[in-house]
């Protein structure tokens, strides 16, 4: 690993490290990284994670930027280890304040350190309990005027949780501060305070639904979780294991969607799971057909059926389903 030293502090600034995490992203990672080193105000350290790529990808980032802080795992440990391993190199090598999980899909604003910053300042000038975890808006890359998600709630509904605002479009004068239900771990900065507190994620997730678990988490241990929309990045949706409507995410949210539900569920979130993704299924499936993604729809089947049989997603899983097309 090549050691960096952080960016000079600027006053009260807090020292934020920025994660990356990169299986086999390619020039997709490169995006990312490159829009980080371009940030304006408030910089972050860039540590760039790499989860067994075998791409080639990890040496052509590097050659980028050389002196860029990277960390390379031995083989595939989902989002939620990989990202793990990454926050306790950041946390403690690397002494941040704060991280910020980034996915390889992400393109971030300039000002999005800074904004994330200045909103945890005014949640905090307010009073109240602190705030854990921050995130910016996020809309679309190939839609940037349209929202993909302003935080996110959970509730008995399709899909366990509920991307806020998707969808919609995207208007900055009505951007404010909102506490919310969970933050999507595209984009999520925690604080050191809040990660000594309830831990990383729940590696059991592997992949979907850890940042819900996460968040409702650190509610529960006493910490705000604050949506910014008044700062955005763009968001690629995860190409990696297929994005959109794609067999493999449906396969594997499905799949930890029932083992959210053993953590957190309600008698009502399982009627809904029970309703939705089973007993309406036959007409979810017709409604696919026409639009080609029935294909994601039998996945999705697949998935909660495997989820209640107890499967968990692993690397193995995410390989069989790596890139897909749609």
């Amino acid at each position: 690993m090549t050691a960096r030293a952080p960016e000079p502090d600027s006053g009260s600034a807090p020292h934020i490290v920025a994660v990356v995490l990169n299986w086999n992203g390619g020039e997709e990672t490169g995006d990312c990284l490159r829009a980080l080193r371009a940030v304006e105000g408030l910089r972050p350290q860039i540590l760039l994670a790499d989860n067994g790529s075998v791409d080639g990808s990890v040496a052509t980032l590097r050659a980028e930027d050389p002196e860029m802080q990277v960390l390379e795992l031995d083989t595939n440990h989902g989002y939620a280890g990989g990202n793990n391993r990454a926050m306790r190199h950041a946390f403690g090598e690397l002494d941040a304040e704060w991280v910020c999980l980034l996915n390889s899909d992400l393109v971030v604003s300039p000002g999005l350190f800074s904004g994330m910053a200045a909103a945890v300042e005014r949640a905090s000038a307010a009073g109240g309990a602190p705030v854990g975890a921050v995130g910016p808006c996020l809309l679309y890359r190939d839609r940037p005027e349209v929202i993909w998600a302003c935080g996110g709630s959970v509730a008995a509904s399709l899909n366990v949780t509920t991307l806020l605002q998707h969808d919609r479009p995207y208007v900055p004068v009505k951007a404010v501060d909102h506490e919310v239900e969970y933050l999507p771990g595209a984009c999520l900065m925690i604080s050191r305070d809040a990660w000594e507190a309830v831990g990383g994620l729940d590696e059991s997730f592997f992949c979907y639904l850890e940042d819900a678990d996460w968040c409702l988490r650190l509610r529960a241990a006493g910490f705000r979780v604050l949506a910014t929309p008044s700062v955005t990045a763009w968001h690629g949706l995860s190409t990696s294991t297929g994005g959109g409507y794609s067999a493999g995410r449906k396969y594997m949210t499905a799949v930890n969607s029932v083992h959210f539900l053993r953590k957190h569920g309600t008698w009502r979130g399982w009627a809904a799971l029970f309703l939705f993704d089973v007993a309406l299924w036959p007409l979810a499936f017709l409604r696919r057909l026409p639009t080609g993604r029935a294909a994601g729809a039998w996945a999705k089947l697949r998935g909660v059926i495997d989820g209640l049989r107890g499967v968990h997603i692993d690397a193995s899983v995410a390989e069989r389903f790596a890139r897909r097309p749609t």
